[in-house]
C-alpha cells in the first residue's frame, strides 16, 4: 500500500465497575407490601368532593344588597332645595318693593234734574169713553122697555073702550094709534139723549175731578221730588266726601299693610331657608344613620357567612385528610422502611481521561516516520 495512512483513532480505554446490595431477606416483605400497596392506591379512582365549598350570600346579606340598591337621596334634600328656591325666589321679589302712590278722589258736583209739571189735559171724544159708565145703554134700554110697555097699556085700553063704544077699527081709533106712535118714538128718543146727556156729563164731571186731584198730586211730588233731591245733592256731597277720606284712609292702611307683608314675606323668607337648612341636615343625618344601621346588619350578617364557610373549610379539609389517609399512612411506612440500612444495587461506569493534543500530534508524527521507512527501504 502506498499513499496515504489511516486516520482512525485509537480506541478509547473504557473501566466499568458493577456494585450489587441485596436486600436482606428480613426486609424484603416490607419493602414488597409497601410496593403493593402503593401500587393498588395508585389505580384508586379519584374521589371528589360532593360538599358545598363556597358560602353564598346569607337572605340577610341579600336583603341589605337589595337595601343598599334601593337607596335613594333622602326625600328631605328636594324639600329643601324647594323651600330655598322659593324663598330666594320671594327675597327677589321683595327687594324690588315700589311704595304705592296715594290717589286723591276729586269730589264731583251732583247732577241736578229739572223737573217741571205738565199741562192740563182737555176733555175731549177720548176722556168721554174712558170715564162714561159702560153700562148706560143697558140703563137707557130698561127704560126704553118700560116706555114701549106703558103705550101698550094705554092702546090697550083705548081698544077696549073704543070696542066698548062700538067705534074700534074706525078713523078716530086710526089716529090715536097714530098720535100714540109718534109720541113713543118721540118719548124714547127722549130716553136715550137724557141717558147720554147724563152719562157724559158725569164722565165730564168726574174727570175734573181727577184732572184736579191729579195736579194736586203732581204739585206734591214736584215738591217732594224736589225735596229729595236736595236730600241727595246734600246726602251725595257728604258721601261724596267720606269717601274721598275713606278711599284715602285705605291707600293709607293698604301702603301700610303692603309694608307689613312685605316685612312679614322676608321674616318668613328667612324662616323657609332656615327650615331648608334644617331639612336638609335631618336628611344627612338620616341617611348616615341609614348607613350606620346597614354597616352594622352587614358586619353581623358577615360574620354568620364567615362562620359558615369555615365549617364548609374545615368539611373540605376533614375530606382531604380522609381521602389521602392511606398515603399519608405509605408515606409514614415509607419513611420507616428508609431508616433500615440497606441499599439497593448500583452500577457505576468510569471512562479513562482521552489523549492530550501533544501525544496525538506525536502519534501522527510516529505514524508518517514508519510510513516513510516503509517506503524507503
Amino acid at each position: 500500500m502506498s499513499g496515504g495512512g489511516d486516520s482512525t483513532p485509537p480506541t478509547q480505554q473504557v473501566n466499568s465497575t458493577t456494585t450489587t446490595n441485596n436486600l436482606p431477606e428480613y426486609a424484603r416483605p416490607y419493602f414488597e407490601n409497601i410496593l403493593n400497596r402503593s401500587q393498588a392506591e395508585s389505580y384508586r379512582p379519584y374521589t371528589p368532593y360532593e360538599g358545598q365549598r363556597i358560602a353564598g350570600f346569607t337572605p340577610d346579606q341579600q336583603a341589605l344588597q337589595t337595601e343598599v340598591r334601593n337607596m335613594q337621596t333622602p326625600g328631605q334634600f328636594g324639600a329643601a332645595s324647594d323651600l330655598a328656591y322659593g324663598a330666594g325666589l320671594s327675597a327677589a321679589n321683595a327687594g324690588q318693593y315700589a311704595p304705592t302712590a296715594v290717589v286723591n278722589q276729586q269730589v264731583q258736583m251732583p247732577f241736578l234734574e229739572r223737573y217741571g209739571m205738565q199741562g192740563a189735559e182737555q176733555f175731549g171724544n177720548q176722556q168721554a169713553q174712558q170715564y162714561m159708565s159702560p153700562y148706560i145703554q143697558n140703563v137707557v134700554d130698561v127704560q126704553k122697555r118700560e116706555a114701549v110697555r106703558d103705550a101698550q097699556k094705554s092702546q090697550l085700553a083705548q081698544d077696549l073702550g073704543a070696542a066698548r063704544q062700538g067705534t074700534y077699527g074706525g078713523a078716530r081709533q086710526l089716529l090715536a094709534a097714530t098720535e100714540r106712535e109718534r109720541a113713543l118714538g118721540q118719548q124714547m128718543g127722549d130716553i136715550q139723549a137724557r141717558g147720554l146727556q147724563s152719562s157724559y156729563e158725569n164722565a165730564q164731571a168726574q174727570f175734573e175731578r181727577d184732572r184736579s186731584a191729579g195736579f194736586n198730586v203732581g204739585q206734591q211730588n214736584l215738591q217732594a221730588a224736589m225735596q229729595r233731591q236736595q236730600l241727595g245733592t246734600q246726602s251725595g256731597l257728604q258721601a261724596a266726601l267720606a269717601n274721598q277720606s275713606s278711599n284715602l284712609d285705605a291707600q293709607r292702611l293698604a301702603e301700610q299693610s303692603r309694608q307689613f307683608g312685605s316685612q312679614q314675606g322676608l321674616a318668613g323668607n328667612a324662616q323657609a331657608l332656615e327650615a331648608g337648612r334644617t331639612l336638609g341636615n335631618l336628611g344627612l343625618t338620616q341617611q348616615q344613620a341609614d348607613m350606620q344601621r346597614l354597616g352594622l346588619q352587614g358586619a353581623s350578617a358577615d360574620q354568620y357567612q364567615q362562620m359558615r364557610q369555615r365549617q364548609y373549610d374545615t368539611a373540605y379539609a376533614d375530606f382531604l385528610r380522609q381521602r389521602d389517609y392511606p398515603m399519608e399512612q405509605l408515606g409514614q411506612y415509607s419513611n420507616l422502611l428508609r431508616g433500615i440500612p440497606v441499599g439497593l444495587n448500583t452500577t457505576g461506569t468510569t471512562y479513562a481521561p482521552p489523549p492530550s493534543m501533544l501525544a496525538q500530534a506525536g502519534g501522527i508524527g510516529l505514524g508518517a516516520a514508519s510510513l516513510a521507512r516503509l517506503s524507503g527501504g
